[in-house]
């Protein structure tokens, strides 16, 4: 005999205010960094209390839909920054120590070469205006650390975006994120001009639709990188997992 069903568990009401919200800003009605109306004026029209609009907003923030800002300007903004939960995930796993810095290094490793050869298909002229901008900008700043490193960051960035698959460019974000805030001060200029020369290369293999070239450079980028990190002494792998284990 079939199982019998279960009845549907009712909706909270902070569900079905956050589920109304996030329909409005699914169909259009709600626009990128618009200002939604005080708590007070969204509880009266719910027909709630302030507190279960709270949660509600608490909710949609935490699922990257709403942004809220406190100070002067403030209040509750439309943002669509739909990752994020991703990016907390992953974090977590990293935090705790599930996963490693190495393991990110590989995600890097699985999704950008294949990003960077969709890019040598698909580039646009105004794919490849965007990467020669950023290494035009990288070119003025190799005497400088920081700012180098976060060029040499902005050109994988704009590489995946240019594969013309949102949610790979999604990924690959939310990974050089993630990478980025755990090698917070693990600056070398010398790592940095070596990335950069890479990405010169690549624009070029783009720029000339060679698919395997663009591929196998991306590659030696982010094994080169990630064996600069470890020659600095930053664990990456399963020594870093023990020692947090331990």
């Amino acid at each position: 005999m079939p199982e019998r069903l279960r009845a549907a568990k009712p909706k909270k009401a902070y569900e079905e205010v956050a589920e109304a919200i996030r329909a409005q800003v699914f169909s259009g009605r709600l626009q990128q960094d618009q200002r939604l109306p005080p708590e007070r004026e969204l509880a009266e029209g719910f027909g709630v209390s302030r507190v279960v609009v709270r949660e509600a907003i608490r909710t949609l923030e935490l699922a990257g839909i709403l942004r809220v800002r406190k100070g002067g300007g403030g209040g509750t903004f439309v943002c669509r920054d739909f990752d994020k939960p991703l990016g907390t995930s992953i974090q977590n796993l990293l935090s705790g120590g599930a996963i490693t810095l190495e393991d990110l290094f590989e995600l890097r490793l699985l999704l950008e070469p294949p990003a960077a050869a969709l890019a040598a298909r698909r580039a646009t002229p105004e794919g490849l205006a965007s990467l020669d901008e950023v290494l035009a900008q990288a070119e003025m700043a190799q005497h400088d650390s920081q700012a180098l490193r976060s060029l040499n960051l902005e050109f994988h960035r704009r590489l995946a975006a240019m594969s013309g698959n949102p949610l790979l460019s999604a990924l690959c974000e939310t990974v050089i994120n993630i990478l980025v805030n755990s090698l917070q001060g693990q600056l070398s200029i010398d790592t940095s001009l070596a990335v950069f020369g890479y990405h010169k290369k690549i624009l070029q293999a783009v720029k000339q639709g060679r698919v395997q070239e663009a591929k196998s450079l991306t590659v030696s980028d982010l094994e080169t990188l990630r064996d600069r990190y470890q020659q600095m002494g930053v664990e990456l792998g399963d020594k870093a997992r023990r020692r947090k284990a331990g």
